[in-house]
């Protein structure tokens, strides 16, 4: 097996981007960034799920939790009665959200 992994990483390896290659490619995950991206204050968890039309509360979720374990995006809380959650992006995120930038401006020109 070790041989396996070494004849792997003697060519172009992609084993460490792996995590966040999975964790962008999956729906909504560049929607999402996008839409952060774009509002340096942050939404909250139902304005989000109203600016990405469609998605369900449980997808939002996930993919916001899975976003988040990869340093991508930040969940702040404030402290109040009842407590504010609102999301943003990392200083990661912002530079993810620059570079994917005119890949989304593309495909919004495609249409």
């Amino acid at each position: 097996m070790v041989e396996k992994e070494e004849e792997c990483c003697e060519k172009t390896c992609l084993c460490p981007v792996e995590g966040i290659i999975d964790t962008v490619s999956k729906k909504w995950a560049i929607c999402i960034i996008s839409h952060l991206g774009e509002n340096e204050e942050g939404y909250r968890f139902n304005e989000l799920q109203r600016t990405l039309n469609g998605i369900s509360p449980k997808s939002l979720s996930d993919r916001l939790k899975e976003l988040g374990e990869e340093g991508l995006v930040n969940r702040n809380v404030e402290e109040s009665a009842p407590p504010k959650v609102s999301y943003t992006l990392t200083v990661d995120g912002k530079e993810l959200h620059d570079r994917l930038k005119p890949l989304v401006e593309w495909v919004n020109e495609r249409d």
